[in-house]
């Protein structure tokens, strides 16, 4: 759908499976790299695909693409979570609660998963963003510079010092 668009109409039921399809892991997977919480990405996600669907009508393909549109809703609604959350819970602790976060089923890839986790919060917001979009959504520095409205040499000198980050304190662990 993203990829073959679906034009300037009203979004159907027919297309939210397909749009869910699309979109559903790249978001949650978006709103959880940014959080380091799967109760908090999956409150994200929902905010996003009701403002997808309430607000379809409005996407202008002559704008932008249909993923840079999602996603900038997606940021949207992660701005608006922590603004409600600044009050009550600092971003420290969200990255503190997300570092000593364990699963409660066995999972073969639980140690990576926490190890990433380890690293993730080691970043700050917009690197982790970035480091995001470069290695999970596999986007190239001109896209990820698009999507957050940056200079895409501005976008290649953060994940080469954030790589570089990780890489000292993980030199075992491969960015690929």
């Amino acid at each position: 759908m993203g990829r073959r668009g679906l034009g300037k109409r009203p979004l159907r039921r027919s297309d939210l499976g397909d749009f869910f399809d699309e979109y559903y892991s790249r978001i949650f997977n978006y709103a959880y790299y940014k959080t380091l919480d799967y109760a908090t990405a999956d409150e994200v996600t929902s905010d996003v695909f009701y403002h997808v669907a309430r607000s379809y009508a409005t996407f202008d393909p002559q704008r932008g693409t249909l993923d840079n549109w999602v996603f900038r809703i997606a940021r949207n609604s992660l701005y608006s979570f922590f603004r409600k959350q600044r009050d009550t819970v600092s971003i420290d602790a969200v990255a503190e609660a997300a570092v000593s976060y364990e699963q409660t089923f066995d999972d073969p890839l639980e140690d990576q998963g926490k190890m990433v986790r380890e690293m993730l919060a080691m970043l700050d917001d917009n690197d982790r963003e970035i480091i995001y979009l470069k290695f999970w959504e596999e986007l190239s520095n001109k896209e990820i510079a698009q999507r957050l409205g940056m200079n895409a040499s501005t976008v290649s000198t953060r994940v080469n010092r954030a790589t570089t980050r990780i890489r000292k304190s993980y030199p075992d662990f491969v960015l690929e």
